[in-house]
Protein backbone atom coordinates (compact mmCIF):
# COMPACT_ATOMS: atom_id res chain seq x y z
CA UNK A 1 0.00 0.00 0.00
CA UNK A 2 1.52 3.26 -1.03
CA UNK A 3 2.35 5.47 2.30
CA UNK A 4 1.94 9.18 1.66
CA UNK A 5 4.22 10.43 4.84
CA UNK A 6 2.77 13.71 5.03
CA UNK A 7 5.09 16.64 5.29
CA UNK A 8 4.02 19.59 7.89
CA UNK A 9 3.42 22.82 6.58
CA UNK A 10 6.04 25.59 7.13
CA UNK A 11 3.66 28.61 7.56
CA UNK A 12 2.23 26.84 10.21
CA UNK A 13 5.55 27.67 12.00
CA UNK A 14 5.76 31.08 10.46
CA UNK A 15 2.60 31.29 12.30
CA UNK A 16 3.71 30.18 15.47
CA UNK A 17 6.89 32.48 15.27
CA UNK A 18 4.31 35.70 15.13
CA UNK A 19 5.44 36.14 11.74
CA UNK A 20 3.09 38.23 8.63
CA UNK A 21 1.85 35.14 7.04
CA UNK A 22 -0.67 36.13 4.15
CA UNK A 23 -2.68 33.66 2.09
CA UNK A 24 -1.39 32.67 -1.71
CA UNK A 25 -3.38 34.77 -3.80
CA UNK A 26 -5.78 32.72 -5.90
CA UNK A 27 -7.27 33.88 -9.41
CA UNK A 28 -10.99 33.22 -9.43
CA UNK A 29 -11.57 33.14 -12.90
CA UNK A 30 -8.30 31.20 -14.20
CA UNK A 31 -7.09 31.87 -18.10
CA UNK A 32 -4.27 31.92 -20.16
CA UNK A 33 -5.22 35.52 -21.19
CA UNK A 34 -5.71 36.12 -17.20
CA UNK A 35 -2.04 34.44 -16.93
CA UNK A 36 -0.63 36.64 -19.44
CA UNK A 37 -1.99 39.40 -17.80
CA UNK A 38 -0.87 39.28 -14.76
CA UNK A 39 3.24 38.87 -15.95
CA UNK A 40 2.22 42.60 -18.06
CA UNK A 41 0.64 43.46 -15.18
CA UNK A 42 3.77 42.18 -12.65
CA UNK A 43 0.83 42.09 -10.20
CA UNK A 44 2.76 39.86 -7.89
CA UNK A 45 2.44 36.03 -7.28
CA UNK A 46 -0.85 34.01 -8.09
CA UNK A 47 -2.55 30.85 -8.14
CA UNK A 48 -4.64 30.01 -11.19
CA UNK A 49 -6.43 26.89 -10.13
CA UNK A 50 -6.72 23.63 -12.65
CA UNK A 51 -5.60 25.67 -15.54
CA UNK A 52 -3.09 22.57 -16.76
CA UNK A 53 -6.16 20.40 -16.07
CA UNK A 54 -6.48 19.31 -20.16
CA UNK A 55 -2.39 19.12 -20.48
CA UNK A 56 -2.00 15.22 -21.36
CA UNK A 57 0.58 15.53 -18.52
CA UNK A 58 -2.30 15.12 -16.35
CA UNK A 59 -2.48 11.32 -16.91
CA UNK A 60 0.33 10.34 -18.02
CA UNK A 61 2.36 11.41 -15.85
CA UNK A 62 0.77 9.34 -12.80
CA UNK A 63 3.38 7.22 -10.73
CA UNK A 64 1.52 4.43 -11.86
CA UNK A 65 2.05 5.02 -15.81
CA UNK A 66 5.76 6.17 -15.40
CA UNK A 67 6.46 3.00 -13.93
CA UNK A 68 5.33 1.30 -17.04
CA UNK A 69 5.96 3.81 -20.11
CA UNK A 70 9.23 4.58 -18.65
CA UNK A 71 10.24 1.94 -15.96
CA UNK A 72 13.28 0.96 -17.97
CA UNK A 73 14.94 4.02 -18.51
CA UNK A 74 18.03 4.46 -16.25
CA UNK A 75 17.91 7.93 -14.26
CA UNK A 76 20.48 9.47 -11.54
CA UNK A 77 18.63 10.81 -8.69
CA UNK A 78 18.79 12.20 -5.11
CA UNK A 79 18.58 9.58 -2.93
CA UNK A 80 18.54 9.66 1.35
CA UNK A 81 17.97 13.50 1.38
CA UNK A 82 18.51 15.38 4.79
CA UNK A 83 15.39 16.63 5.98
CA UNK A 84 16.22 19.77 7.96
CA UNK A 85 19.00 22.43 7.74
CA UNK A 86 19.31 24.76 5.40
CA UNK A 87 22.83 23.18 3.55
CA UNK A 88 23.61 19.42 2.75
CA UNK A 89 25.97 18.13 5.19
CA UNK A 90 27.76 16.79 2.40
CA UNK A 91 28.78 17.79 -1.49
CA UNK A 92 25.53 17.15 -3.75
CA UNK A 93 27.46 14.71 -5.55
CA UNK A 94 27.31 11.72 -2.56
CA UNK A 95 23.84 11.66 -2.79
CA UNK A 96 23.55 10.71 -6.23
CA UNK A 97 22.61 7.56 -7.41
CA UNK A 98 22.00 5.79 -10.61
CA UNK A 99 19.00 3.18 -10.89
CA UNK A 100 15.85 2.21 -13.34
CA UNK A 101 12.91 4.61 -13.39
CA UNK A 102 10.25 1.90 -11.83
CA UNK A 103 12.77 1.38 -9.07
CA UNK A 104 13.17 4.78 -8.31
CA UNK A 105 9.11 5.37 -8.41
CA UNK A 106 8.67 3.07 -6.03
CA UNK A 107 11.33 4.29 -3.67
CA UNK A 108 9.20 7.86 -4.23
CA UNK A 109 5.97 6.15 -2.94
CA UNK A 110 7.45 4.67 0.00
CA UNK A 111 10.39 6.18 0.94
CA UNK A 112 9.69 8.52 4.69
CA UNK A 113 9.39 12.76 4.89
CA UNK A 114 12.35 12.30 7.26
CA UNK A 115 14.83 10.60 3.92
CA UNK A 116 13.49 12.12 0.99
CA UNK A 117 14.39 11.07 -2.64
CA UNK A 118 14.39 13.10 -5.45
CA UNK A 119 14.29 13.22 -9.64
CA UNK A 120 15.11 16.80 -9.70
CA UNK A 121 16.08 19.66 -12.32
CA UNK A 122 15.63 17.49 -15.10
CA UNK A 123 14.91 18.36 -18.91
CA UNK A 124 11.57 17.64 -19.29
CA UNK A 125 12.33 17.23 -23.21
CA UNK A 126 14.77 14.29 -22.06
CA UNK A 127 11.86 12.55 -20.55
CA UNK A 128 8.77 13.41 -21.82
CA UNK A 129 7.22 14.85 -25.40
CA UNK A 130 6.46 18.25 -25.85
CA UNK A 131 2.80 16.98 -26.23
CA UNK A 132 2.40 16.27 -22.86
CA UNK A 133 2.66 20.31 -21.67
CA UNK A 134 2.24 23.52 -23.32
CA UNK A 135 3.53 26.91 -22.10
CA UNK A 136 3.21 29.31 -25.02
CA UNK A 137 -0.53 29.96 -24.16
CA UNK A 138 0.45 31.08 -20.41
CA UNK A 139 3.99 33.02 -21.13
CA UNK A 140 2.58 34.61 -24.87
CA UNK A 141 5.67 33.34 -26.26
CA UNK A 142 7.97 36.61 -24.78
CA UNK A 143 11.16 36.81 -26.96
CA UNK A 144 14.01 35.35 -24.35
CA UNK A 145 15.14 32.06 -23.40
CA UNK A 146 13.32 29.55 -21.55
CA UNK A 147 13.49 26.42 -20.00
CA UNK A 148 11.25 23.35 -18.73
CA UNK A 149 12.25 21.46 -16.09
CA UNK A 150 10.65 18.39 -13.91
CA UNK A 151 10.92 17.49 -10.47
CA UNK A 152 9.61 13.95 -9.22
CA UNK A 153 9.74 13.27 -5.98
CA UNK A 154 9.01 11.42 -2.34
CA UNK A 155 6.97 13.56 0.70
CA UNK A 156 9.68 15.65 2.16
CA UNK A 157 11.65 17.15 -0.90
CA UNK A 158 12.37 20.79 -0.94
CA UNK A 159 14.42 23.40 -2.41
CA UNK A 160 14.90 25.69 0.68
CA UNK A 161 14.01 29.64 0.42
CA UNK A 162 16.13 31.10 -2.42
CA UNK A 163 15.30 33.30 -5.68
CA UNK A 164 15.49 33.10 -9.06
CA UNK A 165 16.52 34.80 -12.36
CA UNK A 166 13.42 34.49 -14.05
CA UNK A 167 9.42 34.92 -14.54
CA UNK A 168 8.37 31.00 -13.29
CA UNK A 169 5.55 28.91 -13.63
CA UNK A 170 5.43 25.99 -11.34
CA UNK A 171 2.85 23.54 -12.76
CA UNK A 172 1.90 20.86 -10.25
CA UNK A 173 1.02 17.77 -12.44
CA UNK A 174 0.17 14.92 -9.27
CA UNK A 175 0.51 14.88 -5.53
CA UNK A 176 0.39 17.99 -3.32
CA UNK A 177 3.60 20.82 -2.38
CA UNK A 178 3.32 23.66 0.40
CA UNK A 179 4.40 26.94 -0.99
CA UNK A 180 5.77 30.04 0.94
CA UNK A 181 6.85 33.02 -1.25
CA UNK A 182 8.70 36.43 -0.10
CA UNK A 183 9.19 39.75 -2.47
CA UNK A 184 12.31 39.85 -4.09
CA UNK A 185 11.53 43.57 -2.18
CA UNK A 186 11.79 41.83 1.01
CA UNK A 187 15.69 40.26 0.35
CA UNK A 188 17.54 41.62 3.35
CA UNK A 189 14.89 40.95 5.52
CA UNK A 190 15.23 36.86 4.13
CA UNK A 191 19.02 36.91 4.99
CA UNK A 192 20.87 35.54 2.04
CA UNK A 193 24.33 34.20 2.06
CA UNK A 194 26.91 36.97 2.50
CA UNK A 195 28.54 34.72 -0.57
CA UNK A 196 25.47 33.58 -2.17
CA UNK A 197 22.54 36.69 -2.66
CA UNK A 198 19.87 33.96 -4.28
CA UNK A 199 19.62 31.41 -0.93
CA UNK A 200 18.68 32.23 2.41
CA UNK A 201 19.97 31.27 5.46
CA UNK A 202 16.73 30.57 7.06
CA UNK A 203 15.15 27.27 7.22
CA UNK A 204 10.97 28.09 7.80
CA UNK A 205 10.90 24.87 9.89
CA UNK A 206 12.91 26.64 12.30
CA UNK A 207 12.66 30.38 11.74
CA UNK A 208 15.19 32.24 14.60
CA UNK A 209 14.04 35.45 15.74
CA UNK A 210 17.27 36.19 17.69
CA UNK A 211 19.56 35.19 15.18
CA UNK A 212 17.42 36.86 12.28
CA UNK A 213 15.31 39.58 13.75
CA UNK A 214 14.52 41.01 10.29
CA UNK A 215 12.20 38.53 9.25
CA UNK A 216 9.47 40.52 11.42
CA UNK A 217 9.68 43.12 8.63
CA UNK A 218 9.05 40.25 5.89
CA UNK A 219 5.97 39.34 3.83
CA UNK A 220 5.21 35.57 3.46
CA UNK A 221 2.39 34.36 1.08
CA UNK A 222 1.72 30.66 2.10
CA UNK A 223 -0.55 27.87 0.61
CA UNK A 224 -1.11 24.68 -1.20
CA UNK A 225 -0.94 23.59 -4.50
CA UNK A 226 -2.28 20.78 -6.22
CA UNK A 227 -2.85 18.54 -9.75
CA UNK A 228 -3.57 21.21 -11.99
CA UNK A 229 -2.38 24.24 -10.31
CA UNK A 230 -0.44 26.54 -12.11
CA UNK A 231 1.75 29.45 -9.74
CA UNK A 232 3.69 32.14 -11.30
CA UNK A 233 6.08 33.68 -9.45
CA UNK A 234 7.68 36.78 -11.00
CA UNK A 235 11.69 36.97 -11.28
CA UNK A 236 13.14 37.24 -7.94
CA UNK A 237 10.63 36.68 -6.03
CA UNK A 238 12.06 34.25 -3.25
CA UNK A 239 10.62 31.04 -2.73
CA UNK A 240 10.41 27.77 -0.10
CA UNK A 241 9.00 24.68 -1.79
CA UNK A 242 7.70 21.38 -0.03
CA UNK A 243 6.70 18.02 -0.83
CA UNK A 244 3.67 17.26 0.86
CA UNK A 245 2.90 14.04 -0.36
CA UNK A 246 4.99 12.46 -3.28
CA UNK A 247 5.03 14.56 -6.14
CA UNK A 248 5.26 15.36 -9.75
CA UNK A 249 5.52 18.76 -10.41
CA UNK A 250 7.46 20.67 -14.03
CA UNK A 251 8.34 24.58 -13.87
CA UNK A 252 9.17 26.95 -16.87
CA UNK A 253 11.58 29.64 -16.55
CA UNK A 254 10.74 32.55 -19.37
CA UNK A 255 10.99 36.25 -20.15
CA UNK A 256 13.42 38.99 -18.87
CA UNK A 257 15.94 38.55 -16.50
CA UNK A 258 16.67 39.86 -12.85
CA UNK A 259 19.67 42.73 -14.19
CA UNK A 260 23.20 43.46 -12.05
CA UNK A 261 22.28 46.21 -11.12
CA UNK A 262 19.24 44.42 -9.33
CA UNK A 263 22.14 42.38 -7.35
CA UNK A 264 24.61 45.08 -7.12
CA UNK A 265 21.86 47.23 -5.23
CA UNK A 266 21.23 44.41 -2.61
CA UNK A 267 24.85 43.81 -2.16
CA UNK A 268 25.47 47.60 -1.34
CA UNK A 269 22.62 47.57 1.21
CA UNK A 270 23.55 44.36 3.07
CA UNK A 271 27.28 45.86 4.03
CA UNK A 272 30.79 44.92 4.56
CA UNK A 273 30.22 41.50 5.61
CA UNK A 274 28.86 41.10 2.21
CA UNK A 275 31.05 43.63 0.47
CA UNK A 276 34.00 41.11 2.08
CA UNK A 277 32.67 37.31 0.87
CA UNK A 278 31.76 38.96 -2.59
CA UNK A 279 36.01 39.97 -2.93
CA UNK A 280 37.09 36.66 -1.58
CA UNK A 281 34.97 34.50 -3.98
CA UNK A 282 35.77 37.33 -6.85
CA UNK A 283 39.14 35.87 -6.05
CA UNK A 284 39.41 32.36 -5.38
CA UNK A 285 36.26 30.90 -7.76
CA UNK A 286 36.76 33.40 -10.57
CA UNK A 287 40.68 35.14 -11.05
CA UNK A 288 41.83 31.63 -9.36
CA UNK A 289 38.89 29.13 -10.56
CA UNK A 290 38.89 27.16 -7.47
CA UNK A 291 35.94 24.88 -7.57
CA UNK A 292 32.86 25.79 -5.53
CA UNK A 293 31.10 23.83 -3.43
CA UNK A 294 27.48 22.42 -4.12
CA UNK A 295 25.90 21.91 -0.74
CA UNK A 296 23.11 24.39 -1.70
CA UNK A 297 20.21 22.40 -3.62
CA UNK A 298 21.78 22.71 -7.11
CA UNK A 299 24.24 25.02 -6.02
CA UNK A 300 24.44 28.94 -8.23
CA UNK A 301 27.69 30.55 -8.08
CA UNK A 302 28.87 32.42 -5.48
CA UNK A 303 28.34 36.77 -6.19
CA UNK A 304 31.48 36.90 -5.95
CA UNK A 305 32.19 34.60 -8.97
CA UNK A 306 29.17 36.54 -10.96
CA UNK A 307 30.41 39.38 -10.29
CA UNK A 308 33.79 38.17 -12.42
CA UNK A 309 31.89 36.73 -15.24
CA UNK A 310 30.10 40.25 -14.94
CA UNK A 311 33.77 41.69 -15.76
CA UNK A 312 35.36 38.66 -17.54
CA UNK A 313 32.23 38.06 -19.43
CA UNK A 314 29.75 40.58 -19.93
CA UNK A 315 27.25 38.59 -18.31
CA UNK A 316 26.46 38.70 -14.28
CA UNK A 317 24.43 35.34 -14.46
CA UNK A 318 26.56 33.63 -16.98
CA UNK A 319 26.07 30.11 -15.01
CA UNK A 320 23.22 31.21 -12.98
CA UNK A 321 20.70 30.92 -16.10
CA UNK A 322 18.78 27.99 -16.36
CA UNK A 323 18.35 27.50 -19.58
CA UNK A 324 22.22 26.89 -20.08
CA UNK A 325 23.20 23.42 -19.37
CA UNK A 326 26.52 24.61 -16.96
CA UNK A 327 27.78 22.86 -13.50
CA UNK A 328 26.35 24.61 -10.35
CA UNK A 329 23.16 25.74 -12.69
CA UNK A 330 20.12 26.48 -9.72
CA UNK A 331 16.86 25.35 -9.49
Amino acid sequence: MRSLHLQVDPAAKLREAGLDVRPLPRHDAPTPTAVRRAIADRSGPTVFPGLTDSWPARTRWTPENLAVTHGRRTVTALMDLPASGVLFPQDQENYERTLPFAEFVSEMLTTPADSPCYLAYTRAEELFPARDYDFEPLSGGLPYSTDTRVWIGSAGTRSMLHSDLKDNFFCQIWGEKHVVLVPWEHARDVYPFPGNLVNSQVDLMEPDLDRFPRLRRAVFYAGTVGPGDVLFMPRGCWHDIRARTPSVSVNHWFGRPMTAADYASLLLRSGPRYWAATARDFLAHGLLRRRESTTFFFSPPSTGKRLFDLLRWGDFSRENDPSADRPGSPR
